[in-house]
């Protein structure tokens, strides 16, 4: 049961997701009494499963190390030691006619590397149309005015279509002959005109990828652990009603009881909010795009079934694949592959499906068996998981940098009211927790 406080400077944290737990903490490392209401899972869209004795991340499994936010939090909560990269095992793209390989250090699908004999698999052909990219003057396709024309005029129509084509509308929901190249990849334009080919403005400047030895999962029991060790409250309970009143907010929850206090974060998607929140910010989230359902289903089999251990983008299912992706998760984390000793985990990633459980583990099975090339039968499946998100719509889609614009200029003059979530910020731990950390900052402004 929530107390009824009426102490001076408790700050309400509306959402126990990641960014709501990282804002929290850093309140009650300020010395102000806080209390987190949720209303599902803590931890949000950062949760595990254990099949098959093995503790395995469902939903977030990784983090870009730009910015370095999320590489701060983990030495703040002593798990720094804990931060491993992926095993280099490369990304594949499925079409019914078969796959091809990314080539290492592609940015978006895109080539950095001219030499890589991954751009041989296209044909003769597209291989040295993709390799004059080295020749053109750095003037041509600097004035693109998306980013499939900029690749296709630097590289080619096959290259353009065998990977950066299916990446971007698997991995961002885009049509790449309809987003502007500076959306997807920042100073691009400037960089080609420095560099004068396109490879050599996209080399190393992908970011890395890391993860968590045991699991990113973990980030979530250590903010839960700290917020609690320094006074704060984490209620199961969600919100359904916030109103002004002489000390700052009253925040009714689902159990009917009711917090006071002088801040108010709001850190969790438009669609959960409670009622009551500012017409200011109310009109910007009634308008705001609804979740895009997604189901990921993570399996736990026997053996490698002789298949081949890599990741999979599917370009075209050919009407017998309905996975969007296929991670294979002990391929990727020497961690997981020691743990599961010989067992191997993968997570494939589906639009919504309808169907029960006991089918859509046989369409995973079957379809991480089409993408590896594996044999397995369902004797060979020891666990699997199915785990619905609901996924924000990108914040580079289409109207939404105005509308995210919208939503933080309705609050900028006001220091008794944030708001922060990936729904925000961008998808990501690495642009989430920053968000968070930020809006932490401004109410304690």
């Amino acid at each position: 049961m929530v107390r009824r406080s009426g102490l001076s400077g408790v700050k309400v944290v509306v959402g126990g997701g990641v960014a709501g737990l990282t804002a929290a903490r850093d309140l009650a490392r300020a010395g102000y009494p806080v209390v987190v209401l949720e209303g599902g899972s803590t931890g949000g869209s950062v949760s595990s499963r254990t099949l098959d004795g093995l503790a395995v991340d469902v939903g977030a499994e990784g983090f870009a190390t730009r910015g370095g936010a999320v590489v701060s939090l983990l030495e703040e909560l002593g798990l720094a030691d804990r931060v491993t990269s992926p095993r280099p095992t490369g990304t594949w793209v499925h079409r019914p006619d078969g796959a091809t390989r990314i080539p290492d250090g592609a940015v978006l699908g895109i080539p950095t590397r001219l030499d890589d004999p991954a751009l041989d698999a296209l044909g003769e052909e597209a291989a040295a149309r993709a390799r004059q990219d080295e020749t053109l003057p750095g003037t041509v396709g600097a004035d693109a005015q998306t980013l499939g024309t900029l690749v296709r005029t630097r590289m080619g129509e096959g290259v353009m279509r065998a990977w950066p084509a299916p990446l971007v509308a698997g991995v961002h929901r885009l049509d790449i002959d309809a987003v502007d190249p500076e959306v997807l990849l920042p100073g691009v334009r400037a960089r080609l005109a420095e560099k004068g080919s396109l490879a050599a403005a996209l080399r190393g400047g992908n970011g890395e990828l890391a993860g968590l030895r045991g699991g990113i999962f973990q980030v979530v029991h250590a903010l839960v652990g700290e917020v609690t060790t320094l006074g704060g409250q984490i209620v199961e309970g969600g919100a359904v009603a916030v109103e002004p009143d002489l000390q700052g907010w009253r925040v009714r929850t689902t159990d009917d009881a009711v917090v006071h206090g002088d801040g108010l974060l709001l850190a969790c998607p438009p669609w959960w909010w409670p009622s009551g929140v500012p017409e200011a910010i109310g009109a910007i989230a009634r308008a705001w795009p609804q979740p895009r359902p997604v189901d990921v289903v993570t399996l736990v089999v026997a053996h490698d079934g002789g298949g081949r251990r890599a990741g999979v983008i599917v370009a075209d299912g050919g009407g017998r694949v309905r996975a969007r992706a296929l991670t294979y998760s002990t391929a990727k984390w020497d961690w997981l592959a020691e743990d599961a000793r010989g067992r191997e985990v993968l997570r494939l990633t589906y639009d919504a499906l309808d169907d029960p459980d006991d089918v859509v583990t046989r369409q995973a099975l079957a379809d991480a068996a089409a993408l590896t090339g594996a044999t397995w039968t369902d004797d060979d499946v020891l666990a699997a998981d199915r785990t619905r998100w609901l996924m924000p719509r990108s914040a580079i889609e289409s109207g939404m940098t105005e509308q995210r614009a919208a939503m933080r200029e309705a609050v900028t003059d006001r220091t008794d009211l944030a708001l922060t979530g990936g729904w925000l910020a961008g998808t990501g731990l690495a642009w989430t927790i920053a968000d968070a950390r930020a809006a932490a900052a401004r109410l304690l402004a």
